[in-house]
């Protein structure tokens, strides 16, 4: 269920800096000197400055696996904080874990799918979070802002190029690309609070809310019901290139492309390079409206196509149902 995990602390002691590395830092101006120290290992990150202490690591990789595929469970994380406490003391430094704000949580969910991870691409595209921007990449897909991030990508390529194929196929017997990772991520405390969280020790508490707040958010990526309707679907090369000329033709001549090609292929395309031509041809309150007017679109163009709408159906029901298929790992 979880990932990274950033703390801040400010109610710690470093009482043997020399296992730290030091860089410092002169402002010319005031004279000021500031210091900074590192600690780097396989599985944490540490920086203090004159803010405090700021301590970053994968859970799954804390607790001693090799790679971050199985979450852990309440009683490994335990475990793994209690390891973290002892590690961090061995090289001078004595923190008070229990108190440290959660300055960045991931939470996130793999799901066993039907079909390569490509064929998923068209329905990834246009998903996101409310009141952000999307990207996409060679093998994901990210909707996010300074706040918040969902991401979509293909976890046994991404496991496959860091540990390589055969790791892969002894370790987890992969015959194909079939797993989807939907990555949950809140960049900043206000919205780890905002969800009820504020200090590590909070995490105990609210361990079972976990995948609660993960499958509302997840509920307003899938928002679309699209369990009726019926229509003819466009090969995936077909649908490009009606992008692709629908969009030259936005940024060639403005409002005219909605009278001939409609929303419809609007629907497909990239929204940070939407917005970014509409940005240029339109008011705030005007591109606010065309891209609601777009997200309108979105829920008839999935409801009228057979394949787009059985691929939306299946990742919308296994990000937000069946979490038994995660199989938990537990201490021995």
């Amino acid at each position: 269920m979880i990932d990274t995990l950033t703390l801040g602390i400010s109610d710690f002691e470093l009482t043997d800096k020399s296992n730290f590395h030091l860089v410092s830092d002169t402002n010319l101006s005031s004279g000021e000197t500031q210091e900074r120290f590192y600690y780097n290992t396989d599985t944490y990150n540490i920086t203090i400055d004159k803010k405090g202490l700021k301590l970053q690591f994968s859970l799954p990789k804390l607790y001693g696996l090799k790679d971050n595929f199985y979450p852990v469970g309440l009683n490994s994380f335990e475990v793994a904080m209690n390891h973290l406490e002892r590690s961090l003391d061995s090289i001078g430094l004595v923190a008070d874990l229990d108190n440290a704000k959660i300055l960045r949580l991931d939470l996130f969910k793999n799901v066993e799918t039907s079909q390569s991870f490509s064929a998923y691409s068209d329905i990834l595209r246009v998903l996101g979070l409310k009141r952000t921007y999307n990207r996409a990449y060679p093998n994901g897909f990210l909707s996010g802002n300074t706040n918040r991030e969902v991401c979509f990508y293909n976890k046994v390529r991404e496991l496959t190029e860091s540990l390589g194929s055969n790791y892969v196929r002894q370790v987890y017997n992969f015959s194909g690309e079939n797993i989807v990772r939907g990555e949950l991520r809140f960049l900043k405390h206000r919205e780890v609070k905002k969800n009820g969280l504020d200090l590590l020790k909070d995490l105990l508490n609210q361990w079972s809310n976990l995948k609660i707040t993960y499958s509302n958010y997840m509920s307003e990526v899938f928002k679309y019901d699209v369990s009726q309707g019926g229509g003819v679907d466009l090969n995936s090369e077909t649908l490009q290139a009606l992008v692709s000329q629908a969009l030259l033709y936005l940024k060639l001549n403005g409002k005219r492309a909605f009278k001939r090609y409609g929303f419809y292929p609007f629907c497909f395309a990239s929204k940070q390079e939407l917005r970014e031509i509409l940005n240029e041809k339109y008011s705030r309150a005007q591109v606010y409206s065309i891209l609601s007017q777009i997200d309108k679109e979105q829920k008839e163009v999935f409801a009228n196509s057979s394949k787009d709408r059985q691929l939306y159906q299946e990742l919308k029901e296994k990000f937000l149902n069946n979490w038994e298929v995660q199989n938990e790992k537990r201490e021995l």
